[in-house]
């Protein structure tokens, strides 16, 4: 309790521009010891704020990310609860639970800073703000002046059924177990101010029946990247518990409504630690280990780095032996592209396997193991020194894995994280829901032209076009930026990350957009890109 109460200290303001993620400093790192030890230097802020919770490992670990971003300190209590120093108190179990009720909150008073904020020292214009300012009981402006524990409870007496419709989905999960080991991630995931949900870590990403029945009849139509023989392509659990360290996972809703996931390791996050953007062209490997699969290598070679004002130094290796792929992952690099065979038992290179409990160092940021049953490999690069993966659970097929190849590659060097990159690529292909992450699905390898990395959908409906802009998180623009998708005649800004809702746009301003710049458009479920089409192409 003491610890997760210095987290405050590495916020920037206590103002409601802290939901700017430049005023939220990283949390102080957390590790295992015999006793208590907290540097003198770390001054937590005097917001007169406590969250009262059971002296229990899993509820101090819920409420971590609402102690961060609301400075608080965090006491012992028979019934979860928020008070101030005035008096107020605010019961944090309801209908749907602790978990829920905590999350809830910290998304009501985020949002509600994001909009309070205008006031503030950049008073640009919201769109949300004019929906929900007739739910104050103050003017804006009024409820900008006061302090803390006033913001909090005027926020937290608007009823979250009045907020939910207006709240951008904001659904990011971390799902952890109860173990004291645990505690070295909360620093992490309450700078992402993620949702917690305790005893969930050993749920996988799952299919329902249907899909996995599909899933197996196309992996069994064609040639897979397995150099054995064809099995079924659903998840295995096994894969998910041979790690050698404590797992997490992170879970995005996706745009197809099911669900993007990571597992990672603490690693993931410890290795990500002095990672800065540096001034050299940014270098990625692509490593193709079977000429039957030199399609996909030529693609990505050409799409990495074909952005003239973002040098990329691409690096090709064709059938590389096991200390050549050593030698690939000790060079301090931003992405690794692998192509290739991959199983349980390594990585399949000129003189045989190249296993992952061999690799003892990697250099390597990120990675694509484009090839079957990658997960397991993909775990053991970030316990060697990755930060995050795309990897497969079981076999894919080969000319599935080529389009989710050609498009990952296409949006990473477009500026999209991780798991934006996965789940636009999924509208690809049936394949693409044969793929997950490791590590930080976060994780970025290149900046977007755009203030947030973004993906245009559009309908054709009753002689109108209906537009949705869906903004990710990225590098430059994490949660609680802004952004403006400078389409025709809209003039205000959205929160990141988030979505404008379906607007009506007239074709020529359509058009317009188009021409701007390259991002990937969803039409009927299919992804195109905005410098490769018009719209009379598109219907």
């Amino acid at each position: 309790m003491h610890a997760v109460s210095a987290f405050g200290s590495a916020l920037k303001t206590t103002t409601a521009e802290r939901s700017y993620p430049t005023l939220r400093g990283h949390p102080p790192a957390v590790e295992l010891g015999d006793e208590l030890d907290i540097p003198d230097g770390l001054t937590v802020p005097d917001t007169g704020i406590q969250i009262g919770v059971p002296e229990k490992l899993e509820r101090i670990f819920v409420v971590s990310p609402l102690v961060y971003y609301l400075g608080a300190k965090i006491v012992p209590s028979t019934e979860p609860r928020l008070t101030t120093d005035e008096g107020y108190t605010h019961a944090l179990v309801g209908p749907e639970g602790f978990e829920k009720t905590v999350e809830r909150i910290l998304e009501q008073i985020f949002f509600l800073d994001t909009v309070v904020r205008t006031e503030g020292t950049t008073p640009l214009p919201l769109q949300k703000r004019e929906e929900v300012e007739p739910l104050f009981n103050h003017s804006i402006q009024k409820i900008y002046e006061q302090p803390l524990v006033k913001q909090i409870r005027n926020y937290l007496r608007i009823p979250f059924s009045e907020l939910e419709s207006a709240i951008p989905n904001w659904r990011f999960e971390t799902h952890i177990g109860s173990n004291p080991e645990v505690t070295e991630f909360l620093p992490f995931i309450a700078n992402d101010l993620a949702s917690v949900k305790i005893n969930e870590a050993e749920k996988h990403p799952s299919t329902t029946s249907e899909e996995a029945q599909t899933i197996s009849d196309f992996t069994r139509s064609g040639r897979t990247r397995n150099t054995g023989p064809v099995r079924n392509a659903e998840p295995e659990p096994t894969q998910y518990d041979n790690s050698r360290s404590p797992l997490i996972q992170q879970i995005w809703n996706s745009s197809n409504g099911g669900d993007i996931a990571s597992t990672a390791p603490l690693e993931a996050f410890e290795n990500s630690i002095g990672r800065t953007p540096h001034d050299d062209p940014i270098d990625i490997e692509v490593v193709c280990n079977d000429n039957t699969m030199s399609e996909e290598s030529e693609f990505v070679n050409e799409t990495y780095g074909d952005r003239d004002e973002l040098p990329f130094d691409v690096t090709v290796h064709h059938n590389i032996s096991t200390s050549e792929f050593k030698d690939v992952l000790i060079t301090k690099s931003d992405f690794l592209h692998y192509i290739g065979h991959i199983d349980t038992d390594g990585f399949q290179c000129e003189n045989g396997r190249l296993s992952g409990s061999e690799i003892k160092e990697s250099n390597i940021k990120a990675f694509f193991l484009n090839g079957c049953q990658s997960h397991t490999q993909g775990l053991r690069l970030i316990e060697a020194g990755s930060v995050g993966g795309i990897v497969t659970l079981g076999n894919v097929v080969n000319s599935g894995a080529v389009e989710v190849g050609n498009a990952i590659a296409k949006l990473l060097n477009q500026g999209f994280p991780l798991y934006g990159a996965l789940d636009i690529a999924q509208n690809e292909t049936l394949v693409g829901q044969q793929y997950y992450m490791v590590g930080d699905g976060k994780t970025t390898i290149a900046q977007s032209d755009l203030e947030a990395p973004n993906v245009c959908s559009v309908e054709w409906h009753k002689g109108e076009y209906l537009v949705n802009m869906k903004m990710y998180n990225s590098i430059q623009a994490e949660k609680g930026s802004i952004s403006t998708p400078h389409l025709g005649p809209i003039d205000s800004y959205y929160v990141v990350p988030g979505e404008t809702g379906q607007m009506h746009i007239e074709e020529p301003q359509l058009e317009e957009f188009f021409n701007q710049g390259q991002f990937p458009v969803i039409v009927d479920g299919s992804v195109y890109w905005s410098n490769d089409v018009t719209i009379s192409s598109l219907w």
